[in-house]
């Protein structure tokens, strides 16, 4: 008895370790925020179970804030990617959808004590969305060919907007820089 119980220890612990190792670390493009680019998220934060988010960081501070605009399970990260990936070539379409998806985090930043010069950001982002919208339809092109197998992307625009689909993890990150902030825009490709 005490032999079975031991080798169901060991079995699962080793399940556990083997679980561990294939699970990955975060990466920089999913909803985390790190001031200080590493491996691992070490110096900020990671929602576990987000699967669209937008982050506001302070590389100077070291300080970052997460806002979750849906969590694993919801049907609104799956409906968003749907809709980005039905305007991707539609420069005008992808640009309002994305302006939305700005709009509504805005609405709670609004609320929140964030040190994020709101008006700043409400000049800065869609103009830089507007001024990088054929970069942006790159961007969203290159999440539909993750989706298919092949490689992410790391583009760069105007105004320091940056844009990437992570190698690994699929996801889409973009960038903007409003002062001394970034503020960055992540969202999960949909589930298999």
């Amino acid at each position: 008895m005490k032999r079975a119980i031991l080798m169901l220890s060991l079995i699962s612990g080793l399940i556990f370790h083997v679980a561990l190792a294939n699970a990955g670390n975060p990466e920089r493009e999913k909803c985390t925020c790190d001031t200080q680019k590493e491996s691992e998220p070490i110096n900020g934060a990671w929602v576990k179970n987000a699967t669209a988010c937008w982050s506001t960081e302070i590389k100077d501070r070291q300080w970052c804030d997460i806002t979750v605009q849906s969590l694993e399970g919801s049907q609104t990260q799956a409906a968003i990617v749907i809709q980005l990936l039905d305007r991707k070539d539609d420069a005008a379409a992808l640009n309002a959808k994305l302006q939305e998806q700005f709009q509504q985090f805005m609405s709670t930043a609004a609320d929140a004590s964030l040190p994020l010069d709101l008006n700043l950001a409400r000049d800065v982002v869609p103009s830089l969305l507007k001024a990088n919208e054929d970069l942006i339809m790159q961007c969203v092109n290159a999440l539909q060919d993750k989706m298919s197998g092949k490689g992410g992307a790391v583009l760069e625009g105007e105004g320091g907007l940056k844009c990437s689909v992570g190698e690994s993890s699929g996801w889409l990150r973009i960038e903007f820089r409003v002062g001394d902030v970034w503020l960055a825009y992540m969202i999960a490709p949909p589930s298999s």
